[in-house]
């Protein structure tokens, strides 16, 4: 993002599509305030981090909206940017600046929306938690009016939302490890690993072999939860013993990782061997925090391994 050039930021919504321009509230200036309004014509926001909202200070309720010129509420907007430790959104609100707070896991979490991508595309940049946000209301399209014609024109860079969640994921710290404990099993001695995801509150488990350590390309079994098949044995699928037969591989050979990654409430139990690109790379980000930079799939699977082969992880 440049220096007071707001960036264009798709987002598909539902079957809808929008278009915003986006910058670091910092760089607002009467000039650019000014340019978003000719380029864009749709309404503007302030979007904060919860971060710096949960700082934020209110003044009393008998204070009113005070008009104000493009320039003034540029230098308001720049002051809001500036403040710390806290965000006085009741300032914001009496330049009549709506402010819109950001979910806490932003662009990862269930229904990211506009604000969560705009705070998260400036923190991503290092320029601060808080976004000014235009909507674009012209044709979305080639013509002289539309999306393709303002990017060109205006030398604006083009970020869609899916782009700004595949960053998230890529450098992102996608699970907490929590306790290490042996586990003593059927199949044999365990070490099991719990993992909490905090964007999704899934908490899933990595159980090792004793001499895994040791194996410089261990073999891994990825296993999607399945309550139907894994604790009562259900017929209808082969989850079961699927997870028998990683379990009793490892204990035999005393090496061996099984990834158990536990599903989101609401959603259906079982959803076979493939991983979509969240759970990649959540897989991978596990594995890593394990020291396991290199492995063996359990069970050959060429999505599986397409997957963790393309977040660092070769199979």
């Amino acid at each position: 993002m440049g220096a007071a050039s707001p960036v264009v930021l798709e987002v598909i919504e539902g079957a809808g599509h929008a278009a915003f321009l986006v910058c670091w509230a910092g760089h607002a200036n009467a000039e650019l305030l000014g340019h978003t309004a000719r380029v864009a014509g749709g309404p503007s926001f302030l979007a904060v981090s919860p971060a710096t909202a949960q700082a934020t200070r209110v003044l009393p309720a008998n204070h009113t909206p005070v008009a104000c010129t493009i320039a003034e509420r540029a230098e308001i907007i720049v002051g809001l940017a500036a403040d710390r430790p806290g965000f006085d959104a009741d300032t914001a609100r009496r330049a009549g600046i709506p402010v819109v707070v950001a979910g806490a896991q932003g662009a990862l979490g269930a229904a990211p929306g506009i604000a969560e991508f705009a705070v998260d595309l400036v923190q991503a940049a290092g320029l601060g938690q808080l976004a000014l946000v235009t909507e674009i209301v012209l044709d979305d399209g080639p013509g002289p009016h539309g999306l393709d014609d303002l990017t060109r024109q205006r030398a604006l860079v083009r970020v869609t939302g899916q782009e700004i969640i595949a960053e998230r994921l890529r450098t992102g710290a996608l699970a907490l490890r929590g306790p290490e404990v042996v586990l003593p099993t059927d199949h044999g001695v365990l070490l099991a690993t719990g993992y909490r995801d905090p964007h999704s509150g899934s908490e899933h488990l990595v159980l090792r072999g004793p001499a895994t350590e040791r194996a410089g390309r261990p073999v891994v079994h990825v296993h999607r939860e399945c309550p139907t098949g894994d604790l009562f044995g259900s017929l209808n699928c082969s989850c079961r013993s699927e997870l028998d037969a990683a379990l009793a591989d490892i204990a035999g050979s005393g090496s061996g990782i099984v990834v158990y990654l536990r599903g989101r409430p609401a959603r259906p139990l079982h959803h076979g061997p493939r991983l979509d690109d969240r759970q990649a790379h959540l897989v991978a980000f596990m594995l890593q925090d394990l020291s396991v930079h290199r492995i063996q799939l359990h069970r050959d699977d060429t999505r599986q391994r397409a997957a963790l082969c393309g977040r660092g992880i070769p199979c």
